[in-house]
């Protein structure tokens, strides 16, 4: 199985491995970057130029249309494969980015194109206490 999540909840997902799918590095311990499953450098300038700080809606489709591109490149596909065999050998991987919500980030992009492919691929939601019954 692959969970996608943002990494400020990463300590509390019960996972084989976690990746950390971003343009910049950040060391942390028992967290993989792999920035082969991050943006391209040129969407990455793209978004930054174009989009930033606009509504998600003015852009959305053109981002997953480039992202989409992007991952049959390959680099990208190289890593695919890797994530793939370890669904496949019973591992669950844990995919973590910056982005607080998944509506608009391109986790769930790849969370998506490993669906395409019989992966089982979830969102971290964290437990909520609760506090009536």
């Amino acid at each position: 199985m692959i969970i996608t999540a943002p990494l400020s909840v990463a300590r509390h997902i019960e996972c084989d491995q976690k990746w950390l799918i971003t343009r910049q590095p950040q060391t942390i311990e028992g967290i993989r970057w792999v920035p082969e499953l991050a943006p391209s450098k040129q969407l990455f300038a793209r978004y930054m130029k174009e989009w930033k700080g606009k509504r998600p809606e003015e852009y959305w489709s053109m981002y997953v249309e480039a992202f989409e591109r992007e991952l049959k490149t390959e680099e990208k596909l190289e890593a695919l494969r890797e994530l793939w065999k370890l669904s496949s050998q019973g591992l669950t991987v844990a995919l973590l980015c910056y982005c607080p919500k998944p509506e608009y980030c391109h986790r769930s992009l790849v969370g998506n194109f490993l669906r395409s492919f019989g992966v089982t691929v979830e969102e971290h939601v964290p437990k909520q206490a609760v506090i009536f019954e």
